[in-house]
């Protein structure tokens, strides 16, 4: 399964987010915080966030599918633990467990000091042959 490039996702595009690493089970995401994606605090919107801890344990898990397989999100769980802030946030997705028609996995936010900010589990059914 390949990276998922510009121009693939409008929604991810929007967002600026990026898979910087992705491979057996695991992805590594980045999101720049621009100002569109912050509440009036100055922080990430939590909506944000849930997003971001989605498409992290959607892509660790994308990451071990065929080419005609797809995953969709049946369960979401956010633990928001601080703010996010700075310029930027790194989200890191793993596989937990996988079957013939689901998967779990779980990802965790950092701020650029390292900093984790959001932990998060998802579960997903699988599509496809």
């Amino acid at each position: 399964m390949r990276k998922t490039e510009k121009g693939m996702s409008p929604f991810w595009d929007y967002l600026g987010m990026v898979e910087k690493e992705l491979g057996d089970g695991k992805a590594v995401l980045e999101l720049p915080l621009k100002g569109e994606l912050l509440q009036r605090r100055g922080s990430a919107h939590g909506g944000v966030l849930a997003t971001l801890i989605d498409a992290a344990v959607g892509s660790a898990i994308r990451s071990t599918l065929s080419e005609d397989q797809a995953a969709a999100t049946v369960d979401l769980d956010v633990s928001y633990l601080k703010p996010g802030k700075g310029t930027y946030l790194v989200a890191k997705g793993s596989l937990v467990h996988k079957s013939r028609s689901i998967a779990f996995g779980t990802a965790e936010i950092f701020d650029e000091t390292g900093q984790m900010v959001v932990y998060g589990k998802a579960t997903y059914k699988l599509l496809g042959t």
